[in-house]
């Protein structure tokens, strides 16, 4: 009888060696082909859903250079984007960006939620006068992101906004440019996020001066809640003569415009207050009659011309009021409405204390009554 020896052990056991090497190699080699087929992939399905999007806007055409979709990290990005408005006086797209990348947390996805950031760089937005009587409302975000989604942060870099008057004479317009902005905790629909939305956004008026604007809000709160602070400084007022000299014939010297002006509002009640201060600007007619000028400018600005504005406290500072209680109203178009006519409010009563002198200091001489923003007004 043969006995048995090591080597005919060794040799039985070299086919599954070389079966476990090659499995060790084709194995990971087939999960690399996999990631590279769904990696290439990714490429034209980004394409043609950013295509698809696109094509589903209402009364706007959008283009894009590029769209990419990578999976570790979870990231979509879509650069040169370009949204047009079909029915627009200007030639601007309304909306551009060079790059936009979106973050996306893959445990967020298991839990049914988009969560994630967005890094949007080279943003260009155009804000066109509307029609005259005409009533703008914005789509709600439940509607544009029909699933629960929540941006933890949105960060805008080298960002601009232009205002365009597209219905008065020769179509004056007025440029921010370089804004700097952050964006935390909103939600695609009430009770997703923890905390109030926080908004940081600063920038230049017409390459020069600052603007700087911060904000907190309960965006789905009815009525509005939601407080704040606006700041400029150094501006200077005659970047506003292709507005102001339009219709009235008036313009404005240059100058250094400075406005702080704080707003809160709870329970359907806006509360604020405007703090300006103007020097050196001066105001100039065809007709030499400042008189007629100044109420020529600030009836344009549609605003109160004798005596000192309405909420005018011993201090300087103006008081100032509205009424929210409407539960159509949107947050977005409010806030921009208040900060606006605020500004518009301040240029006023800066552009009247340099014609007629500083407010009374005299507690007989202070207006007592806020000063509505009218921010609701045609």
């Amino acid at each position: 009888m043969r006995a048995s020896t090591p080597d005919r052990g060794k040799r039985s056991s070299r086919p599954r060696g070389r079966a476990l090497l090659r499995a060790s190699f084709l194995v990971p080699a087939s999960l690399a082909l996999l990631v590279v087929v769904v990696a290439v992939s990714l490429h034209p399905l980004a394409r043609s859903r950013t295509r698809a999007a696109l094509d589903r806007l209402e009364g706007a055409h959008g283009e894009f250079l590029d769209a990419r979709l990578s999976l570790f990290p979870l990231r979509y990005t879509v650069t040169h984007l370009k949204i047009r408005n079909l029915e627009t006086r200007v030639q601007e797209p309304f909306f551009y960006a060079e790059s936009v990348a979106v973050d996306l947390r893959w445990a967020s996805l298991f839990r049914g939620r988009l969560i994630g950031s967005i890094d949007a760089r080279g943003v260009k937005m155009v804000i066109e006068q509307p029609k005259p009587g005409s009533t703008m409302r914005l789509p709600s975000l439940s509607d544009l992101v029909p699933v629960a989604a929540v941006v933890e942060r949105l960060q805008l870099t080298k960002g601009e906004v232009l205002y365009a008057w597209v219905r008065e004479e020769n179509q004056p317009t007025l440029w921010f440019q370089e804004i700097e902005a952050t964006l935390e905790n909103l939600g695609s629909r009430p009770g997703l996020t923890e905390g109030p939305l926080v908004l940081a956004a600063r920038g230049q008026f017409a390459r020069q001066g600052m603007m700087r604007v911060t904000v907190t809000a309960e965006p789905y709160a009815t009525p509005l809640v939601f407080a704040g602070e606006a700041v400029a400084e150094n501006l200077d007022l005659s970047q506003m003569n292709p507005y102001i000299a339009a219709t009235k014939g008036v313009k404005l010297t240059p100058g250094a415009f400075s406005m702080r002006m704080s707003f809160a509002s709870k329970n359907g009640r806006l509360t604020g207050t405007i703090d300006p201060h103007l020097t050196g600007t001066e105001i100039q007619s065809a007709d030499e009659d400042l008189g007629s000028a100044l109420k020529a400018l600030l009836g344009k600005i549609s605003l109160s011309v004798s005596g000192p504005t309405e909420g005018t406290r011993p201090s300087g500072r103006i008081a100032v009021s509205d009424d929210f209680r409407d539960p159509s109203l949107q947050f977005v178009l409010v806030l921009e409405k208040t900060i606006e006519n605020g500004f518009l409010l301040g240029m006023q009563e800066g552009l009247k204390r340099a014609y007629s002198g500083p407010p009374g200091k005299q507690p007989d001489q202070a207006k007592p009554e806020a000063t509505p923003l009218k921010t609701q007004q045609k």
